[in-house]
């Protein structure tokens, strides 16, 4: 049961940070702001907790890692290991409006 928790987790992570890089590349935004994008779009899409975000923004891309600790409630496995570090990343193409005439 445990184990399909932490994939489920997992999942979740990279569907947030796909949403997030996907949001930045759209956005009309400075890379200054993308990273507070970034965590707002997260905010919205899961609840799990204490989550690490990482955003990037330049001419070409944007890129989101999101960094997780799961605390693994096996007896025995969870002695042994105590926690799991999850990992997601996602880069998106910078898709920027044309204000060409």
């Amino acid at each position: 049961m445990q184990v399909g928790s932490v994939a489920n987790d997992q999942l979740v992570l990279t569907h947030a940070a796909q949403t997030a890089a996907r949001a930045i590349s759209l956005a009309d935004i400075t890379p200054e702001t993308a990273q507070e994008v970034a965590v707002m779009t997260i905010e919205r899409e899961i609840t799990l907790q204490d989550i690490q975000i990482e955003a990037t923004l330049d001419n070409d891309s944007a890129r989101v890692e999101v960094n997780y600790h799961r605390v693994l409630a096996v007896p025995v496995i969870g002695e042994l290991l105590g926690r799991v570090s999850l990992y997601a990343t996602a880069t998106m193409p910078r898709q920027t409006p044309n204000t060409d005439g």
